[in-house]
């Protein structure tokens, strides 16, 4: 791939150049997560003129909607270069008892804030800018689902397990409102048909939602989680027990699907707007 043989020869100096050769010679699924891939076509249709030709200049003929999925499609590759990255997709927040939670760093909210700064860096590498971009897309979209900003020692809800309905398929509730519930909500529409409905449906509070930091922006997502994922889970309680199986009632399901549209569309707004500022 072009991608792999440019970086060969401008980038060999450092670790981190070495690994994006590698990535790339790997087979990478450029159709991965839903959800991901709608908030990149959101921000790219928000970004500025320069932003968005930077945004070109370092991916290529790569779109933004499929660096979204980067740290997906490369979990285990980036988990042997930086063996605690597992840990950048989320912040641990207690939704029962506030505890320190990001002591070494290694979370969401903290490593945002570092390859922010390594894409802003125009004295570094394109390949270390762009992998910084690949990430922080990422990063910036996690945040916006609840359950990545949230834990009732439950691992963000991976280890409770729901049904949609009685006798229905089971699932973790963490992979409902990853996947599930976002694919239903798409429908038989394309993922672009999808990203553009949302933001004519929300045109009039993008803007809005872009107002505030980052650590706002992960408040209000570990508060939804509070208030509605958690909140409103039959037989929640502090402290998750590990028989716990849940069949969600449609009056639970239907307020999701209220507000994730809403998460996704905060989410391409608010990475428009670091890219903006970023990329000046």
């Amino acid at each position: 791939m072009w991608q792999a043989v440019h970086m060969k020869s401008t980038c060999h100096r450092t670790n981190v150049c070495l690994l994006l050769c590698l990535l790339w010679s790997a087979s990478a699924h450029a159709w991965g997560n839903v959800g991901h891939r709608i908030t990149g076509l959101i921000a790219d249709s928000l970004l500025s003129d320069s932003a968005h030709r930077q945004v070109q200049q370092l991916l290529g003929e790569e779109t933004l909607s499929v660096a979204a999925t980067y740290m997906d499609t490369q979990r285990a590759a980036l988990s042997q270069h930086w063996h605690d990255s597992d840990k950048w997709h989320y912040d641990n927040q207690g939704i029962c008892q506030q505890m320190p939670y990001c002591a070494d760093g290694n979370c969401a909210t903290r490593q945002i804030e570092r390859f922010r700064l390594l894409l802003a860096d125009r004295h570094a590498s394109r390949a270390d800018r762009a992998l910084a971009l690949r990430l922080l897309v990422h990063m910036l979209g996690d945040i916006h689902q609840p359950l990545h900003m949230a834990d009732n020692t439950d691992r963000g809800g991976n280890n409770i397990h729901v049904r949609l309905y009685a006798g229905g398929e089971r699932y973790s509730l963490h992979e409902v409102f990853d996947t599930v519930l976002v694919r239903q909500l798409q429908g038989a529409m394309s993922i672009k048909a999808y990203a553009t409905q949302l933001q004519q449906d929300y045109r009039t509070q993008l803007q809005q939602w872009q107002q505030g930091n980052l650590n706002d922006w992960a408040a209000q997502s570990h508060a939804l989680a509070g208030q509605a994922v958690y909140g409103h889970l039959p037989g929640f309680a502090c402290q998750h027990r590990d028989d716990m199986t849940v069949t969600l009632p449609d009056s639970y399901v239907r307020d999701a699907k209220r507000f994730i549209p809403e998460q996704l569309a905060k989410a391409g707004a608010r990475i428009a707007y670091v890219l903006n500022r970023t990329l000046t």
